[in-house]
């Protein structure tokens, strides 16, 4: 009996120890290590890329009279260390018509540091546009916003389309007249004393004779205009029309109008410009107490009589202290170009107050840089313009600057001799309906222009 207890005993410790032993080695890959498949694994952690870019707070690229704006830069730094002047610097450039105008640095824009992100790769700051601070004349300019840090140098600028308008008022033209009334076209000069500027008086039907023109021309433009008050030419005693020409007898002392070539050249085109205005007058013979010169004002030959000017002019805004703008013709000195070569030349004056090669700084550009002249087409004496979509959407808060948008571009292109109305389309499709003025039909030129107020 004990020995049996021992022999089951025995066959008991055999079959322990042999279900250690693996009947086959193939189940067990001994080119592992063992015990590193014991430790515990850890989770794969992919690191994000951080792309570097800018934002703003506007909701459109597009801005009229901006002042402060927030500038926010995302990238892979360090908000803490990441510093102007030491770590990068921010730039503004300014462009007018593709041509860098001005750079601004750091300080000369950046009012701050705006500090209410948590995340440590986003850093924004405040920016002072305004048209004071940056000291930039009116009209459209493209402006492109950047850092000269490492991370940004393959990042495109920020770009925006800034105009800056004041509060000045434009007041449009009118084509009609009360009854009774008729308007004096008369030329005055700016305040600046830089450009000769049409103004429309009204007067009383009766009162119209062309002694009574040259007098109100001398009476100069009313308070109200804020144009140069002074008389823009001398007291001319006697006209005399026969045949279209106006014979204009001047005495002999001209006095301050024979002291200087600036003012004696506006007095000339003041009078010729005035009295050319009138349907029977297409040119003007100056005379001294009756008699032909061979010069006056200052030198100027007056052998030969001044005709009407003809020349092809752009219009451009005028602002005066009044709080007004004022259109001012400036005429396009090469005046032998076909239409087709001067309708892109016209238009991009428009755009960017550039005429035969001179900035005018001065004056305000009336037709936004956002809005492109995509082709044109002229037919017996009708010019149709087609323009970009923008045209239909700059000015969205100001009626009175589309309307000398508008009345800009038909003054302009019916200055061109064989071009009588202008049509307008948008992305070659007509337009019923701008700012209360059907384009689907071509017009002319309102009559009336820079109407003179009380």
């Amino acid at each position: 009996m004990p020995k049996t207890i021992f022999n089951l005993i025995l066959i008991a410790i055999i079959c322990s120890l042999a279900s250690f032993i693996p009947l086959n080695s193939s189940y067990v890959d001994f080119s592992k290590n063992f015990f590193e498949n014991l430790l515990p694994r850890q989770t794969s952690t992919e690191i994000e890329t951080i792309i570097s870019s800018y934002e703003a707070s506007v909701s459109d690229t597009l801005l009229y009279n901006p002042t402060n704006i927030e500038f926010t830069m995302i990238g892979d730094f360090d908000k803490g260390t990441f510093s102007l002047s030491n770590s990068h610097d921010m730039v503004l450039e300014v462009f007018s018509d593709g041509n860098l105008i001005k750079s601004y640095v750091n300080t000369d824009f950046v009012t701050g540091v705006i500090d209410t992100h948590s995340a440590e790769n986003m850093q924004s700051y405040s920016f002072d546009i305004s048209q004071e601070n940056l000291k930039l004349y009116g009209g459209p300019y493209k402006f492109s916003i950047y850092s000269t840090a490492d991370i940004f140098k393959d990042i495109e600028p920020y770009e925006l389309t800034v105009s800056y308008l004041s509060n000045s008022k434009y007041v449009s033209s009118e084509d009609i007249v009360d009854d009774g009334y008729l308007y004096l076209t008369l030329y005055f000069i700016d305040e600046d004393f830089q450009y000769l500027v049409p103004v429309s008086r009204k007067i009383k039907s009766d009162d119209y004779s062309i002694r009574f023109v040259l007098d109100n021309l001398e009476l100069g433009p009313k308070p109200s205009m804020a144009l140069m008050e002074a008389s823009p030419v001398p007291n001319a005693p006697r006209i005399w029309v026969s045949q279209g020409l106006a014979s204009l007898h001047l005495p002999r002392n001209l006095g301050e109008y024979e002291q200087g070539s600036s003012v004696s050249l506006f007095a000339v085109n003041s009078f010729v410009n005035t009295l050319t205005s009138l349907d029977v007058i297409n040119s003007v013979k100056f005379l001294s107490e009756g008699r032909e010169v061979e010069t006056l004002f200052h030198g100027i030959d007056v052998t030969q009589p001044f005709k009407r000017n003809n020349s092809p002019k752009v219009y451009l805004g005028l602002e005066t202290s009044a709080e007004r703008f004022l259109l001012a013709p400036i005429d396009i000195l090469k005046n032998d170009m076909s239409v087709d070569s001067l309708v892109p030349i016209l238009f991009e004056s428009l755009k960017n107050s550039t005429i035969n090669g001179n900035v005018h700084e001065s004056l305000t550009s009336t037709v936004p840089e956002s809005v492109n002249l995509l082709n044109h087409k002229y037919d017996k004496g009708i010019l149709t313009l087609n323009l970009s979509k923008d045209f239909l959407s700059v000015y969205s808060q100001r009626i009175d600057m589309k309307d000398m948008m508008l009345e800009s571009i038909l003054y302009t292109f019916t200055s061109i001799p064989d071009v009588s109305m202008v049509a307008i389309e948008v992305e070659g499709n007509k337009v019923p309906e701008f700012n209360g003025v059907n384009l689907s039909v071509p017009m002319s030129a309102p009559k009336f222009i820079n109407i003179e107020e009380n």
